[in-house]
């Protein structure tokens, strides 16, 4: 279920809002299953729940279908509405969500400079200061953190998923950078260095 790059999700789905196409809304089913159900096992790793909230929320918008509205932002719509879906699912079954699989190694480093730096044991043991720091961080800085710099997503959808004005969002990942920094720069005096391989993507 490989997302297709170059299709028009956003013509799809205002497609799917006028005409109730279920063809349309399968398309777009398809083309972000793979993204929701990585986004879903970052909350739990009960993969029934992820998989019954994706259900639920593209049950709902068969549903609603002509009901429902254009978007400006479909897929952090998506994430969004999944987001919210599988928060109360968790919360029905009285599971107690937490972002503990989000440590340092979940930022998802490609630049080869720094895979190479990463490669030795001096560097192994940076990694353990980072995931030592971040476990200081609260749910909501790891998760911003995670949308960031692992899921890839702009600061304009991670406003959109976490119900917050764009500004807002850019001020609270400065916010939690710099503290992850400060941290860093107490235990081995790393911060800045380490916070450049994050913030250069």
């Amino acid at each position: 279920m490989k997302r297709q790059e170059h299709t028009d999700y956003q013509a799809i789905w205002n497609s799917f809002v006028y005409t109730g196409d279920k063809e349309s809304i399968g398309l777009i089913y398809f083309g972000h299953y793979d993204l929701l159900y990585n986004f879903g096992l970052k909350y739990t790793s009960d993969i029934h729940i992820v998989e019954d909230a994706i259900q639920n929320i593209f049950g709902y918008f068969l549903k609603s279908g002509t009901r429902l509205s254009p978007v400006k932002n479909l897929r952090g719509y998506l994430l969004q509405s999944f987001r919210h879906q599988l928060l109360l699912d968790l919360k029905k079954r009285n599971k107690i969500y937490h972002l503990n699989s989000i440590k340092g190694e979940s930022v998802d480093y490609h630049e080869p400079e720094v895979n190479e730096v990463f490669e030795n044991d001096w560097n192994i043991r940076i990694q353990q200061k980072l995931d030592k720091c971040m476990e200081h961080l609260t749910e909501k800085q790891k998760e911003i953190l995670y949308l960031r710099f692992h899921g890839k997503l702009s600061y304009a959808e991670i406003a959109v998923i976490l119900g917050i004005a764009v500004d807002s969002c850019q001020k609270l990942v400065y916010r939690t950078l710099k503290s992850l920094r400060v941290d860093l720069e107490k235990l081995d005096g790393i911060g800045n260095r380490l916070i450049l391989f994050l913030i250069q993507r």
